[in-house]
């Protein structure tokens, strides 16, 4: 049995649906036309969306879609606006942008643009091309940048074995897929088979520079030197006492602005990958934030042990080391 509403609400539900239709109407009339290249670079938002949600699904914070889209007020976005996720007049809004869909793999996103697998995976500074994820936003240049390989005695031979992946290789180097991949122009780095001659180039060679960086664990400070001249004294934190950070004398494996730690559902800012422990690879970054609030983490503990594993700094140093560091650099984790 149902009810039906008295004559009067009826009228009224009427009319509110009237002035619904008529606002949305528009809405759609007056909400500004995106330009065919910004839409990798643009996010709509939806009905039911939150910042943090759309800060989280594309690895950026809060607050940056606050500055960058002038939103003064994080609670306060409407369905159907239009929010920027870089800088306004960065270099990243160049070129051409592609959000990974399930089933997707490097090799075949790389064909799609009339790319390398291993020119794709190095300009995005991606260091390990079987792992990509739903969502990632890849960089699609409007020209392919050209990357002159390593020669002379920089580069090792070697010939794969029954069983080889890749990525064991670039472990067992201390390299990465993307240098072994672009070194030996691979089109897909899961394909590589028995008795194939590799060139492997020598992680500490790949770029020449006179930097270095050290590490104090028992200080908890860092030191940038160039020549051995000091340029930048940071506090800095290493792993607690459960996720220790390795001491040794290591290299830059890769960049990237911002790195994933699925363990843990944290971005982390300004990346330099520096050794692999097990199957996740520690490095260098600033502060992180969690990539399903977009909250930061461990604000005012840079200083402290409080990693699991990886040196962090506050994000203006890890900002300037980012911009300063080199594939290969050295990296000198001290007692």
């Amino acid at each position: 049995m149902s009810i039906a509403a008295p004559p009067q609400t009826r009228n009224k539900q009427s009319v509110y649906y009237r002035i619904f239709l008529v606002f949305t109407l528009l809405a759609a009339l007056l909400l500004p036309t995106l330009p065919a290249n910004a839409s990798g670079n643009i996010h709509i938002v939806q009905p039911g969306e939150s910042l943090s949600v759309i800060a989280a699904r594309h690895g950026l914070t809060i607050q940056q879609l606050q500055q960058w889209n002038h939103i003064s007020n994080p609670n306060l976005i409407y369905s159907g606006q239009s929010l920027r996720l870089s800088e306004p007049g960065s270099s990243s809004q160049q070129g051409r942008y592609y959000t990974v869909r399930r089933g997707d793999t490097l090799s075949h996103i790389a064909s799609q643009f009339g790319m390398t697998v291993s020119g794709l995976a190095s300009y995005n500074h991606i260091s390990n091309a079987d792992f990509i994820y739903i969502g990632l936003r890849l960089h699609i240049p409007t020209e392919a940048p050209h990357i002159t390989p390593t020669d002379g005695p920089a580069i090792s031979t070697y010939t794969v074995q029954p069983g080889d992946t890749l990525s064991a290789i670039a472990f067992r180097f201390n390299s990465s897929i993307a240098t072994i991949a672009y070194t030996n122009q691979l089109n897909n780095v899961n394909h590589i088979y028995p008795g194939q001659r590799l060139r492997i180039p020598h992680s500490a060679n790949i770029y020449n520079g006179a930097k270095k960086f050290v590490i104090s664990i028992s200080r908890q400070h860092c030191w940038l030197y160039n020549n051995n001249a000091l340029l930048y004294s940071w506090r800095c934190s290493t792993g607690r006492s459960r996720w220790g950070t390795r001491t040794g004398t290591f290299a830059v494996q890769n960049k990237l602005s911002r790195a994933y730690g699925g363990s843990w559902n944290i971005w982390m800012p300004y990346w330099l990958g520096i050794y692999w422990a097990g199957s996740s690879q520690n490095g260098i970054h600033g502060l992180p934030w969690n990539a399903t609030t977009g909250g930061q983490t461990w604000a005012g503990y840079v200083g402290v042990p409080i990693t699991y594993g990886c040196i962090m700094l506050d994000n203006y140093a890890a900002r300037t080391l980012y911009r300063l560091a080199y594939i290969g650099m050295p990296v000198i984790i001290r007692p």
